[in-house]
């Protein structure tokens, strides 16, 4: 039997990317025992998996130690994580992460072989002072391949990888929370579409008249129901908007443990999303998405299964990039996402329901 360590400690959209990695280990070694390295406010999601395929979910608070980093209970808190990590002597270790967070988990670990990127594949270079193997990986690849890959290369295994998707444990409040959304009147529509296109950086998120304006055409077309997902005041603020602009057809639904978004998503026909936690999401589940990439690579980050279906906009300013565009946080416009036109959005959306949700 072998046990075997992963390390992957955020954010949460990365963690979702690397479930995969449970699904393809639980086929290969069916009675391994593995273990997992990730932030503490991450931990529950990987607690409530069904089925359970973590020995144990060891957390790290990383935000909260670099805060008060001579404070005697982070001093304590970080004691006792070493001592928890140390407690088995794993097989294997695999650091999904790269950089110099991970690596300094990756090096108070105990294991035989510590498994990571190489260096023309890893985040940070300081990573390659924590691991004993190294594998590089083409930069255009998935990055779900990526994750994959990685194991795949130190397995030597050049089988095909197919993905059934993944469900969290609800508890009992949340299961009759969401018998309460699904019991509303304007989800009895034939067709019910989650609109989750907040991001935490405003040059991923469409213009509000845009998406207004989009949906006004599907409205028009397709006749369907709306879900508008917020998870903070601003995107609250624009939920608000949107369901009193389609106030016969939808609702909004806020404060979503991540299970209960994730059983949302898959009671829905489909899911429109940016290149976000949302969409990561979703491609957990059997939904298919209809996504818009702007600076970031739609090839790189959205799901692949043919189900999922991406509109990717372009930059005026002549910007190239393989992973994603150097000025993500600075540009002034945000017009690689900001300026695709409703019209652009309604017909890539019309072959992705044509192909799709028929």
């Amino acid at each position: 039997m072998q046990s075997i360590l992963l390390v992957r400690t955020s954010a949460i959209g990365d963690v979702i990317q690397t479930l995969p990695v449970l699904e393809y280990l639980s086929r290969k070694f069916p009675s391994a025992q593995i273990d997992w390295v990730v932030e503490k406010g991450i931990a529950p999601l990987l607690e409530q998996m069904e089925p359970r395929r973590l020995r144990r979910v060891l957390s790290v608070d990383t935000k909260k130690w670099v805060k008060s980093p001579c404070s005697l209970q982070t001093l304590q808190e970080i004691k006792q994580f070493y001592r928890t990590l140390r407690e088995v002597d794993y097989d294997l270790l695999f650091d999904l992460q790269g950089n110099t967070k991970s690596a300094f988990v990756t090096l108070a670990a105990k294991a035989k072989e510590k498994i990571g990127f190489g260096n023309r594949s890893v985040r940070e270079k300081t990573n390659l002072l924590a691991t004993t193997t190294r594998y590089d990986l083409p930069p255009e690849l998935n990055i779900r391949l990526k994750y994959i890959g990685l194991l795949q290369q130190h397995f030597e295994d050049a089988s095909e990888c197919a993905f059934s998707g993944v469900r969290f444990q609800l508890a009992h409040q949340e299961s009759d929370r969401l018998d309460a959304i699904l019991a509303d009147p304007f989800l009895k529509k034939p067709l019910t579409l989650m609109v989750a296109v907040g991001s935490k950086w405003e040059n991923k998120r469409l213009k509000h008249d845009t998406l207004q304006v989009f949906l006004t055409q599907i409205a028009d077309k397709f006749d369907p129901a709306f879900v508008f997902i917020y998870g903070s005041p601003e995107e609250q603020l624009s939920a608000e908007r949107m369901q009193a602009a389609f106030s016969d057809r939808s609702q909004m639904v806020g404060d979503l443990s991540l299970p209960l978004w994730q059983a949302l998503m898959w009671k829905v026909d489909g899911v429109i999303a940016v290149d976000s936690a949302a969409l990561h999401l979703a491609g957990t589940t059997q939904t298919p998405t209809f996504s818009v990439f702007g600076p970031t690579s739609a090839p790189l980050f959205k799901p692949m299964e043919a189900r999922h279906h991406t509109i990717q906009g372009s930059c005026p300013y002549g910007k190239t990039f393989v992973k994603q565009c150097p000025i993500l946080r600075s540009c002034p416009t945000g017009a690689c996402i900001r300026d695709v036109s409703p019209e652009a959005l309604f017909h890539s959306f019309e072959k992705w329901h044509n192909e799709c949700l028929l």
